[in-house]
C-alpha cells in the first residue's frame, strides 16, 4: 500500500515502522551498538514520525462540493478506451452521488450527509424509457432534483438491465473516444448535457456508436437543464438546431420543481429529515430540491454581497455567471474573474475601499452556504464555477457586459468546442458578428461546422449570395448540411434541377434533412412514389420527420387508412408534431369528449408539449376532475404557455376557495403581461378594499388593451365615493357598446 495514498490505513502502517525504528534505534543505542548521538537522533526523529503520521490518520477529511467531489473508488481506465482518466469507470455498487453531479445537501449536526430519496412520479417514465435504452433525458430546472433522480434510477434499475459501471466523460473529446469503443452492459453518465455539446460531439451517428447493442445494454443517461436548452437553441432555427437534432427527437422527461400532489404525500413519510421537513413548510414557492441545496440561501447571499454586505466578493461570482451565461462552460480561470470583477463594482465601492482584498473576497464567494453549495465553486487549482442555480436566477433580457465578451474574443487559447459555445451564446445574445469572428477564426482552419455557420450568419443577415459561397466551402469540406440548404436555396430560387441536385447529394452524405427535402420537391413535381422512397430512406436512417412526412403523403395522394395506421404509429413513438397532427385529425365537436383524443392530449402532454398540457388541464376541469387540472395547470405554467396556465391555475383555485394562494397566481400572470389576470388581480384587491393597488392594475390592464376595465373602474370608483368619475368610466365603457356598462348606468339613474 502506498503512503501516498492518504489512505488511514497507510499512515497507521507507516506509524507502525516508525514506531519499530525508534524502539530498535532506543535498544541498539543501549546496548552501544550504535554511537549516543547517533541512535538519540534516529530515536528521536522515528518518535516523530510516529506520531505525525499517527494524527494524519484520524484528520477528519474534508468535503468536497459538486464542482470538485471526493473520489470514489473507480475501475481503471480499460485499454480499449484509450487508457484515458478522462473516462472514469464507475462500479454501480461504489457510485457517489456528489461525484456524479448531485448538489451537496445542506448539512445536518450528525445527519447523512445526503436526505431520503423522495420518489417522483416521473420514476415510472424514467424506468421504461431507460429499459428501452438509447438518449434518455431529464430535463428540468437548475436544483430541481434532475441528477439526484437519475442517480437513484440507475441504482433501481442497474440489476434488472445488467448493467455494471457507470462511465463518465471529462468533457466531449472524451465522449468522442468513448464513442469509438462503446462499452458494454454500462450507463454513459452525461449531468449537465451541455458541456458535451459543442460541434459534432452528439450528433445522431454518435448516439448510434453509443446504443448499438440490445434495449438495454447500454443507456446515455444525461441531464439537461430548462435555460440550458433554450441557450442550446435546440427548437429553433439557429445554427445549433441542425447539430441537435439528437434532441429534438427525444422525448425528455420533465422535473418540475415543485412536488405534485402524490410526491408532497410521499415526502410527508421523511420529515424525520429536517431538510425535508422544512421544505414542506417553505412558503417561499421553492421546490424541494432547491430547499435540500440551499439554492434560495446561496441567491440571499450573492443578492446581499451585491447589496453591500460583500460586493467584492459577490462581484467575482457575478464575472463567473456572466462567464457562463456567454457560454464559456468550463472552470473559469482565477485571473479571468479577477480581471472582470472591477466591472461590477459600484463607484461608491471604489472610493470607499479602493484596492480589492481578493483573499477575502475569493473565501466569501466561495464559502459554502449552509453547508451545500457555495456560489463559487471550486473546479480545480485557481478555478472555479458558478453555481448553476444562479446563473438560471439572471435575467435573460440583461446582457452579458462587453468586458466579458472581450475577455473571452481575446482568449486566442480557446478549444474549438469552447468557441462554438461562445458563439452559439452570442447569437442567444444578439451579437452575431462576435459570433461571426469566433467561426471565421475556425473556419481558416477548415472547419466545417464553422464554415456552414458563417453561412447561416450570411443567410440570417439576408445576404443570399454570401450565404452560398460559405455554404459551397463548407459542402466542399464535407458538410452534409450546408450541401441540403444549398438546396434549399435553389428551390426557393426556382431552380428544381439544382435543388434535387444538392438533396440527392445531401442524402448520399447521410442527411436526413435532404433526404425528407427531396422528399417534399418530389411530392410537389408530383412524383408521389419517389416522395415516398425518400421519405422511407429517412425513416429508416432513424429520423421520424420521414414516417410523418410519409404519413402525411399517404394521407393526401394514397391510403388514408395507410396514412392514419403510420402518423399514429410517430405518434405512439413520441413526436410531438405526429401527436398535435393525430388531435388535427381527430377534431370534436364543441363539448364533445372523446377519450382516443384524450389520450393523445396526455401523451402530448407528458412528451413536454406545453400546448397540450394547457389543453389537457382545461379540459380536465370542464370534466369537473379539478386535482388533475390543477396538476396539469402546474406543469403547464413552468412552459412557454406559463403566462395562461397560470392564469387557469389561479381561476381555479379561486373557484376552490384558495383566493391567498390564487392571487399568487393571478399576480404572477400579470407580471407576465396577461391583462385578464391584472383585471382579476385588482378584484381580489378591491374585494379585501386594497383599493389604490386595484386601481393601479385596472389601469395597467387597460393600457395593455383589455377594455373591460373600464367597468371594474367605474365599479371601483362608485365604492370610493367618487360617483362622477364612476360614472365617467362607466359612459365611456356603456359608448363602445358593453352591456355591463349600460345596466350600471341605468340603475344608477334609477337612484337618482
Amino acid at each position: 500500500m502506498s503512503f501516498e495514498s492518504g489512505s488511514r490505513a497507510g499512515y497507521l502502517v507507516g506509524a507502525a515502522v516508525a514506531a519499530a525504528v525508534a524502539v530498535a534505534a532506543g535498544l541498539l543505542t543501549s546496548q552501544g551498538a550504535l554511537p549516543a548521538a547517533a541512535g538519540w537522533t534516529v530515536e528521536v526523529v522515528a518518535a516523530a514520525v510516529t506520531g505525525l503520521l499517527a494524527l494524519l490518520a484520524f484528520l477528519p477529511r474534508r468535503r468536497g462540493q459538486r464542482a470538485e467531489p471526493p473520489p470514489v473508488a473507480a475501475v481503471p481506465a480499460r485499454p480499449d478506451l484509450g487508457g484515458t482518466g478522462a473516462i472514469p469507470i464507475l462500479r454501480i455498487s461504489e457510485l457517489d452521488p456528489v461525484r456524479l453531479g448531485v448538489h451537496p445537501a445542506w448539512k445536518l449536526p450528525g445527519g447523512a450527509p445526503m436526505p431520503p430519496y423522495v420518489p417522483r412520479t416521473a420514476d415510472a417514465e424514467l424506468d421504461r424509457l431507460l429499459a428501452r435504452g438509447g438518449l434518455v433525458l431529464v430535463q428540468g430546472d437548475a436544483a430541481a432534483g434532475k441528477t439526484r433522480t437519475a442517480y437513484e434510477a440507475v441504482l433501481r434499475n442497474a440489476s434488472r438491465l445488467g448493467w455494471e459501471t457507470v462511465v463518465v466523460p471529462a468533457d466531449a473529446d472524451a465522449l468522442r473516444e468513448l464513442a469509438r469503443t462503446p462499452p458494454r452492459r454500462t450507463v454513459v453518465w452525461l449531468d449537465d448535457l451541455e458541456r458535451y455539446l459543442a460541434t459534432d460531439s452528439l450528433d445522431d451517428s454518435l448516439l448510434t456508436d453509443l446504443c448499438t447493442r440490445g434495449p438495454s445494454d447500454t443507456v446515455v443517461l444525461a441531464t439537461l437543464r430548462t435555460r440550458a436548452r433554450v441557450a442550446l437553441g435546440v427548437d429553433t432555427d439557429g445554427p445549433g438546431g441542425r447539430s441537435r437534432r439528437v434532441l429534438t427527437r427525444t422525448t425528455p422527461i420533465e422535473l418540475p420543481r415543485r412536488l405534485d400532489r402524490t410526491e408532497t404525500a410521499a415526502a410527508h413519510r421523511f420529515r424525520t429529515d429536517a431538510r425535508i421537513a422544512g421544505a414542506l413548510v417553505d412558503e417561499s414557492g421553492a421546490g424541494l430540491g432547491e430547499h435540500i441545496a440551499a439554492g434560495p440561501a446561496a441567491l440571499h447571499r450573492w443578492r446581499s454581497g451585491r447589496d453591500g454586505e460583500n460586493e467584492a466578493g459577490a462581484a467575482l461570482v457575478s464575472a463567473a455567471v456572466d462567464l457562463r451565461r456567454a457560454g464559456y462552460l468550463d472552470p473559469v480561470p482565477l485571473d479571468w474573474l479577477v480581471s472582470l470583477h472591477g466591472r461590477y463594482l459600484s463607484g461608491r465601492y471604489r472610493s470607499r475601499f479602493g484596492e480589492t482584498d481578493l483573499a477575502a473576497a475569493l473565501e466569501w464567494a466561495s464559502q459554502p452556504v449552509r453547508g451545500a453549495s457555495s456560489c463559487l465553486m471550486r473546479a480545480g487549482a485557481d478555478r472555479y464555477l458558478a453555481f448553476d442555480y444562479l446563473v438560471d436566477s439572471a435575467d435573460p433580457a440583461v446582457p452579458v457586459p462587453d468586458e466579458v465578451w472581450g475577455l473571452l474574443l481575446g482568449a486566442h487559447l480557446l478549444t474549438a468546442d469552447q468557441a462554438f459555445r461562445v458563439a452559439r451564446a452570442a447569437v442567444g445574445f444578439g451579437r452575431l458578428a462576435d459570433a461571426g469572428r469566433l467561426w471565421t477564426r475556425l473556419a481558416e482552419q477548415g472547419d466545417q461546422y464553422a464554415l456552414f455557420n458563417l453561412g447561416w450568419a450570411a443567410q440570417t443577415s439576408g445576404n443570399q449570395a454570401g450565404a452560398e459561397q460559405w455554404y459551397l466551402r463548407a459542402a466542399q469540406a464535407g458538410s452534409s448540411w450546408a450541401m441540403s440548404n444549398l438546396g434549399t436555396l435553389a428551390e426557393n430560387r426556382g431552380d428544381v434541377r439544382m435543388a434535387e441536385l444538392w438533396y440527392q447529394r445531401a442524402a448520399e452524405a447521410g442527411d436526413t434533412t435532404g433526404m425528407t427535402n427531396l422528399g417534399g420537391l418530389f411530392a410537389q413535381t408530383g412524383r408521389i412514389d419517389d416522395a415516398r422512397e425518400a421519405y422511407r430512406r429517412a425513416a429508416s436512417a432513424g429520423d421520424p420527420n420521414g414516417l410523418r412526412k410519409e404519413a402525411v403523403l399517404e394521407l393526401l395522394h394514397g391510403d388514408r387508412q395507410r396514412g392514419a395506421a403510420l402518423l399514429r404509429k410517430v405518434a405512439l413513438s413520441g413526436d410531438p408534431a405526429a401527436v398535435r397532427l393525430m388531435g388535427l385529425l381527430s377534431r370534436t365537436e364543441e363539448g364533445e369528449h372523446r377519450p382516443d383524443v384524450e389520450a393523445l392530449r396526455r401523451l402530448a402532454a407528458e412528451m413536454g408539449d406545453s400546448q397540450a398540457a394547457l389543453d389537457l388541464a382545461r379540459n380536465l376541469w370542464n370534466q369537473g376532475d379539478l386535482d388533475a387540472a390543477e396538476t396539469w395547470f402546474r406543469r403547464a405554467a413552468e412552459t412557454e404557455n406559463g403566462p395562461v396556465a397560470e392564469f387557469g391555475l389561479a381561476v381555479l383555485l379561486e373557484q376552490r376557495g384558495q383566493a391567498g394562494e390564487a392571487e399568487q397566481w393571478y399576480r404572477r400572470s400579470a407580471e407576465h403581461g396577461l391583462p385578464e389576470a391584472m383585471l382579476n388581480l385588482g378584484t381580489l384587491l378591491q374585494d379585501r378594499g386594497a383599493y389604490d393597488d386595484a386601481e393601479r392594475w385596472y389601469h395597467r390592464a387597460l393600457s395593455a388593451g383589455h377594455l373591460p376595465a373600464e367597468v371594474n373602474l367605474g365599479a371601483l370608483h362608485w365604492r370610493r365615493g367618487n360617483l362622477e368619475e364612476g360614472r365617467a368610466w362607466y359612459q365611456r365603457a356603456a359608448e363602445r357598446g358593453d352591456e355591463l356598462a349600460r345596466q350600471a348606468l341605468e340603475n344608477l339613474q334609477l337612484r337618482g
